[in-house]
């Protein structure tokens, strides 16, 4: 498919081949992104312009101090954004009967995506404007529950309507809370339409790319398309770095292992709950002697050799590490920048 778009492209000015500059396939990429983002431009602009244009795009992000292309996109960054151009515009690689990405369905998703946005914002009053609005936590994580409760009630497949896991809580009246199991699917269906649930938190956060939301009522000109395509990667770089970020945390690496499926890791992971349950147990015990000699109900001398080394590992902090090198660190709740 990046083939097609990164091969062809002639430059009007002196009908040499721009696109030898973008050797590197990630770039290559990263310009059929641009073609596709650029679809409401069709109709108003040939489509070799709006391919040279989308080339100058990535020509100017490469025009760095040290020559680097897309220098202020590091190289995990380049790699995180490629594999969630593939994710979004190729069939996943394990589909046994793969067939192509329709590029309107994943826009229309997109779209779909982005009316939750535009909802909360009217619907909790805070914002006058649903455009260039940052939308906080708890807004996104509402956006969120209103997408998964609003997928859940409409598009479930035969075989899912029904089943008591996609039975929505409605316990008051605006109830939009989701089980574990329900936020797992939702995180699923995100992934495969998406690439990733990052990208609709981002959407959710700062609304969609303004190339895909422009208003129809503007001229749709080459200046336009030009400052739409700019603002188009660098949303996705802005987003492609964040992922990076995140990703950087301590605990990121075992929290991807515990939704391995491999065996071994599997057997680590049950083996880290044996501890972690173990470690909990001995804090319990701990802090209940800790009140039993402070309150005088039992001194130490009361205490047998288990209840004493228990009471003295409590106090002297080893417990308590025990505890924490067997704990999975809480990991910081996604938040894209600017």
């Amino acid at each position: 498919m990046y083939g097609e778009h990164a091969t062809s492209s002639i430059s009007p000015d002196d009908g040499t081949e721009i696109l030898t500059l973008l050797v590197d396939a990630d770039l290559e990429k990263i310009v059929a992104l641009l073609l596709w983002m650029s679809q409401d431009f069709q109709r108003a602009i040939p489509s070799n312009v709006i391919h040279n244009t989308a080339v100058d795009t990535i020509i100017r992000c490469g025009d760095t101090p040290n020559g680097d292309a897309l220098g202020w996109l590091h190289t995990d960054a380049l790699a995180k954004l490629s594999q969630i151009i593939d994710i979004m515009m190729l069939p996943h690689p394990k589909d046994l009967n793969p067939t192509p990405i329709e590029p309107n369905a994943t826009l229309a998703f997109m779209r779909r995506v982005a009316r939750f946005r535009d909802e909360v914002i009217w619907s909790t009053g805070r914002h006058t404007a649903t455009e260039r609005v940052e939308l906080n936590e708890d807004d996104v994580s509402l956006c969120y529950q209103r997408f998964g409760r609003n997928y859940i009630t409409h598009d479930l497949l035969p075989h899912q309507i029904g089943k008591p896991v996609y039975r929505l809580r409605n316990k008051f009246d605006g109830d939009t809370s989701l089980s574990g199991k329900q936020r797992s699917f939702v995180d699923n269906i995100l992934h495969k339409e998406l690439g990733s649930k990052k990208v609709a938190s981002r959407i959710w956060q700062y609304g969609l790319p303004r190339i895909i939301n422009i208003d129809m009522r503007l001229r749709l000109d080459v200046r336009l398309l030009q400052s739409s395509m700019d603002e188009c990667i660098q949303w996705y770089v802005s987003l492609a770095n964040d992922i990076t970020a995140h990703q950087a945390q301590t605990g990121y690496a075992g929290q991807l292992a515990a939704s391995s499926l491999d065996q071994e890791e599997q057997q680590r992971r049950r083996r880290r709950r044996e501890a972690l349950r173990t470690a909990r147990d001995a804090m319990r015990l701990g802090k209940s002697l800790v009140v039993q000699r402070d309150s005088s109900k039992r001194s130490y001398n009361d205490m047998d050799d288990t209840e004493q080394q228990a009471l003295e590992d409590y106090e002297t902090g080893i417990t308590k590490r025990a505890k924490l090198s067997h704990t999975i660190p809480r990991m910081q709740q996604f938040r894209s920048s600017r």
